[in-house]
């Protein structure tokens, strides 16, 4: 269709709905050029504005030139109060909110705020609060029909009514198996691994059926530390005895499919080109990282923190590389990832051609008690070996043979049953230790407040988590909030690890609930009190769902072999090359997808930063023209030209955005929908709303 028309509608739209700011709102560039992961504070209208107005074509466009003036003017915005903080809450010199004694969200965020002299902002609106729990909760944006609904619901008790109905709904699965798939890395390959698509998708499955379960979080731990048994959840015999025999087996797809398994959290941690101890290695490494919140582990497994981690963690420079074994010795019966996967002699050769058939999945087992593997150059499994050269961390010359498995996180940890299996006690302790619900509630605060209470939210430091106890030095209490941060992990686990106990309880505060909007001049210092709500990107996914529910036209996706028939995008089992294929509508979604930064699950994490690239693939990629075809597949923009232009207009701003135009705009939208052919003119006007920030924004 005509872009430059269409462009100019998304100027004429910004031009009519832009209005004065009562206050001055800052972006801010940071000393090194770089800027906040998240929308920032110009995008929004002050309280009575249309919010937020801004379009993708001005946004990347002007995005550089707005902050080229605005970080000087830093030194001038008002700054926290530098609060003396009691002996408690330890030398901070006000660089953190003070330890105040507090009981819930609310209290902690409010008295934390008063005592930094830093204002609250206020609730957002009915209409703001459903699109943005709608999104968090669930991925996708709200139906207009919920939203007219909600908005004009006089049921005081309407927001917690709606929070219990988006967690009762199979779509707030779909959105935590995603979220729980980045957090263990839940990737068809990587740099060490190659799980096969089979095994991630076994894996994503296991996460989709504990989240459809609720699932107590810290049964999903003992679950993922001790899983045993074939990596894609099918069933197979030790040898095959013929071709006929594979077919029957391996190839039959519909009576043999993938189960949900567990065993991919395992084989995610194979290491090859050294000694079976590297393979233990990683797995404590990302056993402290994925349910403690401690990726320091990483460098304790390499050598003693003293002399390395000064600055960074006053416990990573205690630690020794002797603990980071003993955690990993919990993993020694596992047997060398060599036997992991299918022998190549009990395999069948392909009668058509000659060649042994392929079998791609792992057998993940623990030896006996008291079996060991040994190899000619030394390598044993069975036993934590601490004396071992080469490989892929610094060579093993402990004075010690072996190291005895011991949980060296928490030294008052309850004993358990010496009978259990290594791993099972493993996930005994470490589901003991405070630090793992400290851990999951940083992680899921992060993921609803774009920040952490302990930021970054992997880099925990045990030894500055209690104010009655500060460390010496400059370092400090860490967590912006302590007293927060304990009341949730405790809450967490006094109701048995419910994560929708969890969610709720952080949706329904009025912390959560805060508007975008700020009276007066924002510090970006003033993020660490969550006093506002950070404006944050959806994610690839949400933007890709997000078109296709706004537009009515629910595609159709056939992830994998075992995984078909999906309709959202956060219903895939993997980030990369998703959704997978060659067609034109495959290509274009998975274009459109990649433009918005998913990260790979291995080295790229997700990013919510803007690009020039991802304006461009919402004003034109095939995927989203598609949508707006008034002459394709029935969806919103052909039921709305059944009605009349007003209500044409309020339809579609509902349907996108989940607002009703303001007068300025449904005035600009109906002369627009009356000067040509008005089936155009609508598809027109829809294309615009997609392109507005408070489509692509969550606020």
């Amino acid at each position: 269709m005509r872009f430059g028309h269409r462009l100019g509608l998304v100027l004429a739209v910004m031009l009519v709905v832009a209005a004065p700011a009562v206050a001055e709102e800052l972006d801010w560039e940071a000393a090194d050029g770089s800027f906040p992961d998240h929308g920032g504070c110009t995008y929004l209208e002050p309280p009575g504005g249309i919010s937020p107005h801004r379009t993708a074509a001005d946004d990347y466009a002007a995005m550089r030139q707005r902050t080229k003036d605005t970080y000087r003017a830093l030194a001038m915005i008002p700054q926290p109060r530098r609060a003396a903080l009691s002996d408690s809450a330890g030398d901070t010199e006000g660089e953190t909110p003070p330890a105040v004694e507090c009981s819930g969200i609310d209290p902690c965020i409010e008295q934390a705020a008063e005592t930094a002299g830093v204002a609250l902002a206020s609730l957002t609106t009915d209409v703001e609060f459903i699109r943005r729990v709608t999104l968090d909760l669930t991925g996708r944006i709200p139906g207009p029909d919920d939203v007219y609904a909600f908005q004009f619901s006089t049921d005081p008790d309407k927001r917690a009514n709606l929070v219990q109905a988006l967690l009762a709904k199979p779509e707030w699965a779909d959105r935590w198996a995603m979220f729980f798939g980045d957090l263990y890395r839940n990737t068809i390959r990587t740099a060490q691994v190659n799980r096969y698509q089979w095994t991630r998708d076994a894996f994503h499955m296991y996460l989709l059926e504990s989240m459809q379960q609720n699932k107590p979080y810290d049964q999903m731990a003992r679950e993922m530390l001790a899983a045993e048994g074939t990596s894609d959840g099918r069933t197979y015999p030790d040898r095959y005895t013929d071709y006929a025999h594979y077919q029957s087996t391996y190839l039959d797809y519909s009576g043999n499919p993938a189960k949900a398994s567990a065993v991919g959290y395992i084989v995610g941690g194979r290491t090859i080109g050294g000694p079976i101890q590297d393979t233990y290695d990683t797995l404590a490494f990302i056993t402290a990282r994925d349910f403690l919140g401690i990726s320091t582990m990483d460098c304790v497994l390499c050598h003693d923190g003293a002399g390395h981690l000064e600055g960074l963690s006053n416990w990573g420079t205690e630690a020794k590389r002797y603990d980071g074994w003993s955690l990993a010795s919990f993993f020694s019966d596992i047997r060398r990832y060599q036997s992991w996967r299918v022998p190549g002699n009990t395999l069948p050769d392909n009668p058509n051609n000659g060649r042994r058939v392929n079998a791609n999945y792992y057998f993940i087992y623990d030896l006996s008690a008291g079996q060991t593997q040994v190899t000619r150059g030394g390598d044993t499994a069975g036993e934590y070996l601490a004396q071992t050269e080469g490989g892929n961390r610094p060579d093993r010359l402990n004075d010690e043979r072996y190291v005895m498995p011991g949980y060296p996180l928490n030294q008052s940890a309850t004993p358990v049953d010496g009978t259990l299996r290594l791993r099972d006690q493993l996930g005994q302790h470490l589901t003991q230790d405070p630090q793992f619900s400290r851990a999951i509630v940083n992680y899921i605060w992060r993921e609803f407040f774009s920040r952490g209470i302990v930021e970054p939210a992997d880099q925990f430091d045990l030894n500055r988590l209690d104010p009655a106890d500060p460390p010496e030095g400059d370092m400090g209490i860490q967590p912006s909030h302590p007293r927060l941060l304990g009341w949730l992990a405790d809450g967490f686990r006094d109701n048995g690890f419910d994560l929708k106990w969890l969610m709720a309880e952080i949706v329904n505060s009025d912390a959560y609930q805060r508007s975008s909007r700020y009276e007066g001049v924002f510090n970006p210092l003033y993020e660490q009190y969550f006093v506002r709500h950070q404006v944050k990107r959806l994610s690839a996914e949400q933007i890709h769902d997000a078109l296709a529910v706004a537009a009515g036209r629910l595609p159709t996706y056939n992830p994998s072999r075992f995984i078909r028939g999906k309709r959202f995008a956060m219903q895939f089992p993997d980030v990369v090359d998703m959704p997978p294929g060659n067609n034109g509508t495959l290509t274009a979604a998975r274009q459109l997808m990649q433009a918005f930064t998913p990260g790979d699950r291995e080295e790229t994490p997700r990013s919510g930063e803007g690009s020039p690239l991802q304006a461009l693939s919402l004003m034109n990629n095939p995927f989203v023209q598609g949508l707006l075809d008034p002459n394709g597949r029935a969806g919103t923009i052909t039921d709305v030209l059944a009605m009349q232009d007003p209500a044409l207009v309020s339809r579609l701003y509902l349907a996108v955005l989940g607002r009703y135009p303001s007068a300025a705009e449904q005035t600009l939208a109906l002369n627009h929908l009356a000067e040509g052919d008005r089936a155009e003119r609508a598809a027109d006007l829809m294309w615009v709303l997609f392109n507005k920030t408070d489509f692509y924004f969550n606020y």
